[in-house]
């Protein structure tokens, strides 16, 4: 018989609960509206609105003109080196250029102007011991990237050099 008078008695409590919960929860949700409100009025009131600005529109052509600016590049005086790696002797006729950031332009001019002689004898190293694969790639890109390294190593700064250009890479036969 306890166990019936159990069963009563849980029957009983949620049916009495119910509107004491719902009043719960109507406080707490009213509390946090308050307390949303208070918090969104105190920032407004601390906060001043942003002033308006106006934004200038760059074009494509301005951002093109600025980044032009921002770099410079420099001409490495005209190279003459032989190659016979395959039996056949080959004269190559070779300009490099470098492109550096514009504020570093009269310490890299110098660095070349000094050391003009060690940057040929190190090019023509390259050339002369370049493999005739590497000196016939559509891009040129080991040879770019061997020439780049030796100009870094005599510059003594591997962030000098943005980029290595060779906008003249002549190869003939030099028995002709």
């Amino acid at each position: 018989m306890a166990d019936q008078s159990d069963n009563t008695e849980l029957s009983v409590a949620p049916a009495s609960g119910g509107k004491s919960k719902l009043k719960v929860m109507l406080l707490i949700f009213g509390l946090l509206g308050l307390e949303g409100g208070g918090i969104f009025f105190a920032t407004k009131m601390m906060y001043n609105k942003p002033e308006a600005t106006m934004a200038k529109e760059v074009s494509d052509e301005d951002k093109t003109i600025q980044s032009l600016k921002d770099h410079v590049e420099i001409a490495i005086p005209e190279l003459n080196a032989y190659n016979k790696r395959d039996g056949r002797l080959f004269l190559y006729n070779v300009q490099v250029t470098i492109r550096v950031q514009s504020d570093k332009k009269e310490q890299v001019e110098e660095i070349i102007s000094m050391r003009e002689s060690t940057i040929k004898d190190r090019f023509n190293t390259v050339i002369r011991s370049a493999d005739s694969k590497y000196l016939n790639e559509p891009e040129l890109k080991t040879i770019r990237r061997q020439l780049q390294h030796e100009l870094e190593n005599v510059m003594g700064d591997d962030q000098l050099i943005e980029e290595l250009l060779i906008p003249k890479f002549f190869q003939s036969p030099a028995n002709v």
